[in-house]
């Protein structure tokens, strides 16, 4: 994995460090045309930086730490670590510190027991959602996801916490199509959503369920029984299951009352 591929992407700074995906391409032909624009009209890039250090000089004095304003201000924290003994800085950079109000420093970032976010994902995993397709929905990078997954990290940020939490939410009642994702999760013996009474208690013990399996497209009713009880079991009618099997709700009403699945409500 190249230094690249654990930076966010969609970023001209990507860009530069080798990446050629269409997002980091366009965000460096964004700047570049925004570059030629401002050079056309004569408009200044770089201008005095005094008054940009002055105020990142009094959000110090107030308690704040680098991360913070590169925080509050959108910015890298690097680049406000190499603000300070610049003679000039890029305007928007200016803009951006400029924009961050004085006043005491935010409270630090509060971290959770990682326990609840690692079985949510692995649980996620197991029914076929890949990792990297559940990065965009917490906004983090795929690899911090990994590294909670694989149980790297004891401790999270309550915000990437609280952001797992809602889209397992989402997801949980939604099984992935990647086969992949549900045979690695097997083979590291992660545990599906079903498995958990408790998904957040350290001393829960999972429940031993056979993995998920979905069945193939045309198969016979004995097949798809398995499959429409477990989504039965996470909440779904009968017309969404026969949605997302792709078959007939009336078929899939008659089987549930045959088979003695649940109400076909």
């Amino acid at each position: 994995m190249t230094t690249a591929d654990n930076q966010p992407h969609g970023e001209r700074r990507c860009y530069l460090r080798g990446c050629r995906r269409d997002e980091c391409a366009t965000a460096n032909y964004r700047y570049m045309s925004r570059f030629r624009l401002d050079k056309a009209r004569g408009q200044r890039r770089q201008i005095d930086a005094t008054q940009t250090i002055a105020h990142a000089e009094r959000l110090t004095a107030n308690g704040w730490t680098h991360a913070q304003i590169a925080e509050a201000s959108g910015l890298g924290p690097r680049t406000i670590g190499e603000l300070f003994g610049r003679a000039l800085v890029h305007a928007t950079t200016a803009k951006a510190i400029l924009s961050v109000p004085i006043g005491p420093a935010p409270a630090p970032p509060r971290d959770v027991d990682a326990t609840g976010t690692r079985r949510r994902i692995q649980a996620l995993a197991a029914i076929g959602w890949e990792i990297r397709a559940l990065a965009p929905h917490v906004g983090v990078t795929e690899f911090a996801l990994r590294r909670i997954a694989a149980d790297e990290l004891k401790l999270v940020r309550a915000s990437t916490a609280d952001a797992v939490a809602r889209m397992y939410r989402q997801l949980s009642r939604t099984p992935g199509n990647s086969v992949r994702a549900r045979n690695l999760a097997r083979k590291k013996g992660w545990h599906g959503p079903m498995a958990w009474d408790d998904i957040d208690d350290p001393n829960a013990v999972p429940e031993d369920l056979e993995p998920y399996q979905p069945p193939a497209a045309n198969g016979r009713d004995s097949m798809r029984v398995a499959e429409i009880r477990h989504l039965l079991s996470l909440g779904e009618s009968p017309a969404s299951i026969a949605r997302q099997m792709g078959g007939n709700e009336k078929y899939i009403r008659d089987l549930i009352s045959q088979r003695g699945l649940g109400a076909a409500a």
